[in-house]
């Protein structure tokens, strides 16, 4: 076989040529010229589709206000004008609707909604840093399927560009638990601050956020759970195992966990009340702005100054319990609710780190100094840590579900084709496991 043959196929490769293209005709909207359009973060030979394509665009001549107020995009909620002096480079950033499981029907809404929303918080926050964590964005359009076919329906973003350098590639070099604490100390100000993010009075509900038509942020659908907005916490994680279980339908090897009646215990646990049981005794009462996907990766750092540039990637924010930030992301900083270590997770949900294993390795009393320090640093700030969420355990047991039920590497096609039946298949047993242990801890 050929190098050529051996690679993967690249899905996302198919669609190329149209979507510069795509990018061009957004800027002549506005009257812009590209003189280089470049690929941020962009793999040729990738085998699963990117959540989004995103392109650093330099420009011909600055873009100014003047250009955005002669566009049809001049005062559209969620944005801001860019300098008087002008930008000379931006970024635009197409959606991808063929991403594995996320719901198209208002993503680039709910992203401008929550990412104008994460922006006031910011800034009302006692650090003047923090208000400049969030890129500006100065115009965007909703996808738009039926009316206009292909990559030019694709929505997208037009924003400000920031230098990067990702926080994950340079986070692991910091030599000394001090360099490493002083960065836990500013993501734990930025978790703070979207922590007490003010909800709008029509934002107040489970799932995403939109515009209604006088361009006030209001609640709508999640980005990751198809349907809502939710009424009630219960009626959110009801959503998020349905879909899950309908997305496992998908899998041949899962099959829709019909095999072994597994399926119809599911379905008694959601018509029966088996989300309720299993919130029985949770402080449910708590509600924030979450980004979704708070990891290093979104996060941009200076190394010279050891400051933290910029929070990005607000795809799946929306509203929610603030421990689903908790579950989804910040595991790489040691702040997660399920690291691999089990002891290291009965520390983190106690909020108690004093019985320090005395085997541990030297990688691993690294990721136990930073647990600490992360959990430290929320203390002082007063800001929700998993500790202080009474019945933190139990909504673990509904993350461990959601997350058991149609896992990645047991539903892509790629990854069922080219992992070995074996392993796929002990993969399986052990999330049925999982799954069966939540069925019985809520009577089903």
């Amino acid at each position: 076989m050929s190098t050529e043959e051996a690679k993967p196929a690249n899905i996302n490769h198919e669609g190329y040529h149209r979507r510069l293209e795509a990018v061009e005709d957004v800027l002549k909207k506005f009257g812009l010229e590209a003189t280089q359009i470049t690929p941020v973060e962009y793999i040729e030979h990738g085998p699963f589709p990117y959540n989004n394509f995103i392109y650093r665009v330099d420009l011909a001549h600055p873009f100014t206000p003047a250009h955005l107020s002669s566009s049809p995009f001049s005062s559209q909620p969620g944005t801001t004008p860019p300098p008087a002096t002008g930008l000379s480079s931006l970024i635009i950033r197409l959606s991808n609707p063929r991403a594995e499981g996320l719901n198209n029907a208002s993503r680039i809404e709910n992203e401008v909604a929550a990412l104008s929303l994460a922006h006031e918080a910011l800034r009302r926050s006692s650090s003047a840093q923090l208000a400049e964590l969030v890129p500006a964005v100065f115009a965007w359009q909703a996808y738009r399927p039926q009316a206009v076919p292909a990559e030019a329906g694709f929505g997208w973003t037009m924003a400000e560009l920031r230098p990067r350098a990702n926080l994950d590639t340079q986070f692991a070099a910091l030599s000394s638990h001090e360099q490493r604490a002083a960065v836990i100390e500013q993501v734990a100000d930025v978790v703070a601050a979207l922590q007490r993010a003010e909800l709008p009075p029509g934002a107040h509900a489970y799932g995403g956020l939109n515009f209604d038509e006088a361009g006030h942020v209001v609640s709508g659908e999640s980005p990751l759970v198809r349907g809502g907005p939710w009424d009630g916490y219960a009626e959110f994680w009801a959503a998020k195992v349905r879909g899950q279980m309908e997305d496992a339908e998908g899998s041949p090897l899962l099959d829709g966990w019909r095999p072994g009646g597994l399926r119809e215990r599911l379905e008694k646990f959601l018509a029966e009340g088996g989300v309720e049981k299993i919130l029985e005794g949770v402080d449910v009462s708590k509600k924030a702005l979450m980004h979704g996907d708070l990891t290093m990766n979104n996060m941009l750092y200076d190394s010279t100054t050891g400051r933290l540039t910029a929070l990005l990637d607000f795809d799946w924010a929306g509203v929610a319990h603030p421990v689903h930030d908790f579950f989804s992301g910040l595991w790489d900083l040691g702040g997660g609710t399920h690291p691999e270590d089990k002891r290291l997770q009965a520390a983190v949900l106690k909020g108690d780190f004093s019985d320090v294993p005395g085997d541990l390795s030297d990688e691993d009393k690294v990721k136990w100094e930073n647990a600490e320090a992360w959990d430290n640093a929320l203390a002082a700030r007063g800001a929700v840590r998993p500790s202080t969420i009474k019945g933190v355990e139990r909504l673990e047991l509904l993350r461990e579900l959601e997350d058991s039920l149609c896992p990645f590497q047991l539903s892509n096609a790629h990854i069922l084709k080219t992992m070995p039946k074996e392993r796929l298949e002990a993969q399986r047993k052990e999330m049925q496991e999982k799954i069966t242990k939540v069925l019985e801890k809520g009577g089903f």
